[in-house]
């Protein structure tokens, strides 16, 4: 799915291949207006993964999800097997416990951002009431927003997982990242790629964050080098490599990226992510309201009298993010201005209050 344009030209029959664009959801032309406004390239990309996954299993049994930077090593074998079994599929950040004092990595990563890492995930039509639980949460609410605990759809499925009895699958050969390299080992064994550690064979890499450039940086997303570690032994790196120039070859081919449709509105100014929090705040506090959409030339007019009139909500929600970040940074400040200044600390509580607030 491309959700800024039509792209069907890339469609190839020979590679079982086809491309549909938003209009293939069952969501209004208003709606989608909305998602893309209220969210950035990824938020949006990402709040409509359920709505997707629902439409397939309208005309198939099973459906596979892998991020764009994942790299299918080998064929999934054993996959429809699991989805049959379980329904839905989700893969652990980490399967054994993280030792004190690692320098790549801590459990404290699965608190910030889930324990799942959505770049892979496996549905069947017993999942459809998980599904429409999830989009009815990513509808408003798929945010990358640490100061609520919140990281797109990772985090809501920690809940939706345990409410809806989805899989954790342990095969340590999928969904292999640099957040797990520590654990998963790549050797060559019985002519096969497979995880030191479990005799899994590899079939999927995540590799997030990765420059085709500089391959052996595996990931240039986290605070520390890769290149180094534990895990990223010569027959990683190789394949590292590997993905590397396949990557360079499909940019030759396709050409330069295009820039994403919904950065900026009709007049070609900077949609700022401020300016969307505050569009999405007002959605919330009215969801039967007509706001004017920046990508509309028929409404330009309207809407730029919306943006001058939202600089003061935007400004109060600002202020509520730093109120928040404070309470955490400034404990003893924040104690002192509950206990000496009442007034001061029932406004401060009001605003903490309305930048926790993502639903009504």
């Amino acid at each position: 799915m491309v959700v800024d344009g039509d792209r069907r030209d890339l469609e190839s029959a020979e590679a079982n291949l086809r491309i549909v664009g938003t209009d293939f959801l069952d969501l209004d032309d208003r709606e989608i207006l909305n998602l893309a406004m209220i969210y950035d390239v990824v938020e949006f990309s990402t709040s409509i993964k359920p709505l997707f996954f629902l439409k397939l299993l309208e005309e198939f049994n099973r459906v596979a999800y892998l991020d764009p930077d994942t790299y299918l090593v080998t064929p999934l074998v054993e996959l429809d097997e699991v989805i049959d079994q379980h329904g839905t599929i989700f893969t652990p950040h980490f399967l054994r416990p993280i030792a004190p004092g690692s320098e790549v990595v801590s459990e404290v990563h699965s608190l910030t951002v889930g324990v799942h890492n959505l770049g892979f995930g496996a549905f069947d039509r017993t999942s459809r009431p998980f599904l429409n639980w999830w989009w009815s949460h990513l509808r408003r609410e798929c945010l990358i927003y640490p100061l609520l605990s919140i990281f797109v759809d990772q985090k809501w499925t920690d809940i939706g997982a345990v409410l809806f009895d989805a899989h954790s699958w342990r095969h340590a050969g999928y969904n292999v990242g640099p957040w797990n390299l520590h654990e998963r080992e790549v050797v060559r064994a019985d002519g096969q790629l497979q995880i030191a550690s479990t005799h899994h064979p590899l079939r999927l890499v995540h590799f997030s964050g990765f420059d085709p450039l500089d391959p052996d940086a595996i990931s240039v997303r986290l605070s520390v080098s890769l290149r180094d570690t534990e895990g990223v032994n010569e027959e990683f790196r190789a394949l590292s490599r590997k993905y590397a120039l396949a990557l360079l070859a499909a940019r030759d081919s396709l050409g330069t990226s295009p820039k994403y449709a919904y950065d900026v509105d009709s007049t070609g100014r900077r949609l700022s992510k401020r300016l969307r929090k505050t569009y999405r705040r007002d959605l919330l506090e009215d969801e039967a309201a007509l706001l004017p959409s920046p990508f509309l030339d028929a409404e330009r007019a309207d809407f730029d009298r919306w943006r001058r009139g939202s600089k003061l909500r935007g400004a109060k929600i600002a202020l509520a993010d730093i109120a928040l970040a404070a309470k955490y940074a400034l404990p003893d400040e924040f104690k002192f201005v509950q206990k000496r200044l009442p007034a001061v600390s029932s406004k401060l509580r009001a605003g903490l209050l309305a930048s926790s607030k993502v639903r009504r």
